[in-house]
């Protein structure tokens, strides 16, 4: 029976990582990284075991179809659930003209101001909204809104910024812990922390939150909702002063 050929080790000259190639190698691709290389003295590991190889760097990956948190290469471009089989992308994406399907990133999701996008599935990293979006998008970081288009979208982040040139008006729930308005922004905002309207900022809507703060040349229009005691809590909801009056560079009561 013939034995199987020999195999020496090589070192992937750019992250490290030692894998085994036949001993007359003149180039290859790394198996970790991807990186192209040619094998030269540098590249020949001194003492290979097969089974030794460097620590692959991996970061957690949340799941949001189930909730499963798994472990992925920080080289990985992207990765499927291993719970639920749900294919999700680790890098940007951005829009420059209408798209409709789901979206399943964790970098960031641009719209540009001649895009949209449409869908009742949208999850990214972080967001920046120039043009129009309709559907549902959960952001694991901060959402900038920077367009001026009527969106029926209902936004759930950790923080939301309404940019300076913004004229955004949201149809549903804007659900954030934190929210900073520089822009104007008409709809119905829900937040478990503070809202900010800072100077120059418009903030026309129903707000749910434990505390408002005006600044001076800022303005808060419609219809205010205020329980200073309720704690950062993303399952409660309890809001109990009801307010009735614009505000104009003040500070609602916490």
């Amino acid at each position: 029976m013939p034995h199987p050929p020999q195999k020496t080790p090589f070192r992937c000259p750019g992250c490290g990582y030692v894998q085994l190639e036949p001993p007359h190698l003149i180039s290859t691709y790394c198996h970790s990284c991807g990186d192209y290389f040619e094998v030269g003295k540098l590249t020949r590991a001194k003492s290979p075991p097969a089974e030794q190889t460097l620590p692959v760097e991996k970061h957690p990956v949340l799941c949001h179809r189930c909730g499963t948190t798994h472990q992925v290469s920080t080289y990985a471009r992207t990765t499927i659930c291993p719970s639920c089989s749900t294919s999700i992308e680790l890098g940007d994406m951005t829009l420059l003209t209408p798209v409709s399907r789901p979206v399943d990133i964790r970098g960031k999701l641009t719209i540009g101001p001649g895009g949209s996008l449409s869908s009742s599935w949208i999850i990214c990293g972080s967001a920046l909204i120039e043009g129009s979006i309709m559907g549902l998008l959960r952001s694991e970081g901060e959402v900038h809104l920077a367009t001026s288009q009527i969106c029926a979208c209902q936004i759930t982040a950790p923080e939301v910024i309404i940019d300076k040139n913004a004229h955004a008006s949201f149809t549903l729930p804007v659900e954030t812990e934190h929210l900073v308005v520089r822009g104007h922004l008409t709809g119905i905002v829900h937040c478990r922390g503070i809202v900010h309207v800072r100077r120059g900022g418009c903030l026309e809507a129903d707000v749910h939150a434990r505390a408002v703060t005006v600044e001076k040349g800022g303005t808060l229009l419609g219809t205010c909702h205020v329980d200073g005691t309720q704690p950062a809590d993303h399952n409660k909801q309890n809001f109990s002063d009801h307010s009735n009056r614009p505000l104009d560079g003040r500070l609602c009561p916490a």
